[in-house]
């Protein structure tokens, strides 16, 4: 019997602060949190579009810290 194997190519980033790094090629994006300075909706829309450009088959994205933008989208505030 015989079995393909497929390496996955994880690439995790954190702490970006509004920036836009480039990335090296990868499968699978983590950002582990603080993609934004004050977490306003501005901030976090342009860092979602910029996320939304990156060639991943699969996104993992944590809020972190200050990302008022998503507890007002989700009701918490």
């Amino acid at each position: 019997m015989s079995t393909t194997r497929r390496k996955t190519r994880v690439v995790c980033i954190s702490d970006t602060h509004n920036q836009t790094p480039k990335l090296p090629p990868g499968d699978v994006l983590i950002h582990a949190g603080d993609l934004t300075n004050q977490g306003s909706y501005t901030e976090l829309k342009r860092k979602v579009e910029w996320l939304e450009k990156q060639d991943f088959e699969a996104k993992i994205v944590i809020a972190g810290m200050k990302k008022y933008a998503l507890y007002f989208a989700r009701g918490d505030c």
